[in-house]
């Protein structure tokens, strides 16, 4: 299981649908997710933090997991069925002690989410998102030859106009024209590493 950025929020110019481009960290890898416009508008949102006077969805499912003495630990897109992407929230529940987790009783809640709602609650919580292997073997694009010196701003502005449908196409044409996807790495984040030991919540 290896941790996930969302490098790009771009259009399907074909379907007309919302796409997230998740970069697979330390690879050269990225996972293509269909979503909803609304989805979309409030990942937006969530990309550009852009502040409201009122509770938006979900920040009052962050207020609540605080609340309840609950923490996010993590996010895990494990497995597709028909087409669609399947995820899960894992909370820890704080309640349970070090000492009664180490006598058995399970601190953790697991909760099955949308990647979409998942990808949003990670931007705004910094919660690490994780895509499992499966996934990655199966569903994620991998390019052949990247440039290291390309500027992450000329990669933006191409997917700007991208037409998804033929990304696979334009990967094997033109690997030139795409950065490195290998994920950017905030402060908080230096704290998870060694993502393949969490063997337990891949599906």
């Amino acid at each position: 299981m290896k941790r996930a950025f969302v490098k790009a929020l771009v259009l399907d110019k074909v379907s007309n649908t919302p796409v997230v481009l998740l970069g697979i960290e330390n690879t050269k890898k990225i996972l293509p997710i269909w979503i909803g416009a609304c989805e979309a508008s409030v990942m937006a949102i969530a990309i550009e933090k852009v502040p409201f006077d009122r509770p938006l969805t979900h920040d009052l499912i962050v207020t609540l997991v605080n609340e309840l003495s609950l923490k996010i630990e993590r996010f895990v897109i494990h497995s597709i069925r028909d087409n669609v992407f399947y995820a899960k929230i894992v909370l820890r529940d704080l309640v349970v002690s070090e000492q009664e987790a180490a006598e058995g009783m399970n601190p953790f809640i697991e909760i099955d989410a949308r990647p979409s709602d998942c990808i949003i609650l990670s931007l705004k919580t910094g919660a690490p998102l994780y895509v499992t292997n499966e996934i990655i073997a199966t569903e994620a694009i991998t390019f052949e030859d990247l440039s290291e010196s390309e500027n992450e701003e000329e990669f933006k502005k191409f997917i700007e106009n991208l037409d998804i449908s033929e990304f696979k196409k334009l990967l094997n044409d033109n690997p030139e024209d795409f950065t490195n996807f290998e994920g950017g790495e905030s402060e908080q984040d230096k704290d998870n590493q060694d993502d393949d030991n969490f063997e337990d919540y891949d599906d």
